[in-house]
């Protein structure tokens, strides 16, 4: 008999820090509450259900529109676990699982959900817990055999501490997705959820560490040049934005720490885009696939790619080097390889193009365009 998966989004809670109802706040084009449903959705989960309570009778408009059950708590003021055990005595007795997701914790990517279920499915596990740099996130997967258990705890700690009782049949999965952690509680978290939404395809600084070595698994080398080709990249932006260049600096940075996520496979820049890819990244896909090879065009503004993949080249190991110096290098390396001299000289010639327009936009010598952008952010640290 195949697994049958539901998902308990708890939306009981009084919103007191917030000052405002955080179920119907407006997250881009949809509410919160929406998002929550939504994220299940997309990973395939069809029975889904609402705990309600304080304000409860608002979501009802919005519930039956989704047809989504709303499941009233008269319990919630005393607390979250209540509505957990308000939600499960409604759970079919097919189902084998539930995710448990607290609705201010909306931009839980997908791929999170589609992540634990596949855990679930390879492993004995009883309960999946995705963590994000070893802290517990949600939604945790839970086995409906815990089910008698929860009902008949007192709830004294919450759930957390009940579950941690139950170690041995925990597996504690790393996540990629700071999401995870990031709730909103007030109108400051609301605000940077809301600035966060909007950049959603861009992986924030920390999701790209843990990508690079958890997801990719990168030699501590690999990773170290990856910062360093991301610092170099972030300092030529940042010149290139005081003189009027409109660039993403977010971008930039999240393409600078990935341009080498595939290192050790062949054609890896190619590799890397399509794994950016798949993981929901298309734009830094797009910069990382063209970091070892690229056509410059006679344009007056430098592009991204063209920031990063001069950045690259830039870089040796974690050192910033002069560009004709780290070609040198490489020339003697494959002296006796006449193809793969070939391709260092056309990616010289790129770089060097680069580079040119880059000192023609900024007015000035690039070396000394670094080393004063050093200086100062060494001032200011």
């Amino acid at each position: 008999m195949a697994d049958c998966f539901a998902a308990i989004i708890l939306a009981a809670g009084q919103s007191r820090r917030m000052g405002e109802f955080k179920p119907l706040l407006p997250l881009g084009e949809i509410t919160v509450l929406e998002h929550g449903i939504a994220l299940f959705r997309k990973a395939g989960i069809r029975d889904l259900r609402v705990v309600t309570g304080h304000e409860g009778e608002r979501l009802e408009p919005l519930l039956q529109s989704l047809k989504i059950p709303r499941v009233d708590n008269p319990l919630y003021r005393e607390g979250m676990f209540t509505s957990i055990q308000t939600a499960l005595r409604t759970l079919p007795e097919e189902v084998t699982a539930f995710f448990l997701l607290p609705v201010d914790i909306p931009l839980v990517r997908p791929s999170t959900v589609k992540t634990l279920l596949r855990a679930w499915h390879t492993s004995r596990h009883g309960i999946i817990q995705p963590i994000f740099n070893g802290v517990y996130g949600h939604p945790p997967l839970i086995s409906t055999r815990y089910r008698d258990i929860i009902l008949n705890a007192k709830g004294e700690g919450g759930l957390k501490k009940l579950l941690g009782t139950f170690s041995e049949d925990t597996l504690e999965l790393e996540i990629s997705d700071e999401y995870v952690l990031l709730d909103m509680d007030t109108p400051e978290d609301y605000s940077l959820l809301c600035h966060r939404w909007n950049r959603q395809g861009i992986p924030t600084e920390k999701e790209c560490e843990h990508l690079l070595v958890h997801q990719f698994a990168l030699s501590p080398r690999t990773v170290v040049h990856c910062r360093q080709v991301a610092r170099i990249a972030t300092l030529l932006t940042d010149e290139l934005q005081k003189q009027g260049l409109e660039i993403d600096l977010e971008l930039v940075l999240a393409a600078g720490l990935l341009h080498d996520c595939a290192r050790p496979e062949p054609h890896h820049a190619e590799a890397g885009e399509k794994a950016l890819r798949l993981l929901g990244f298309p734009k830094v896909a797009a910069v990382v696939g063209r970091h070892m090879d690229l056509e410059v065009p006679d344009t007056f503004e430098p592009t991204m790619a063209e920031i990063v993949y001069l950045a690259d080249k830039l870089a040796a190991g974690d050192r910033r080097v002069g560009l004709e110096h780290r070609f040198e290098e490489k020339r003697r390396r494959y002296a006796n390889q006449p193809e793969i001299l070939d391709k260092i000289e056309t990616r010289l010639q790129a770089a060097r193009k680069i580079k040119q327009k880059l000192e023609a936009f900024l007015g000035r010598d690039l070396e000394e365009v670094l080393k004063d952008s050093e200086c100062e952010n060494i001032h200011h640290a």
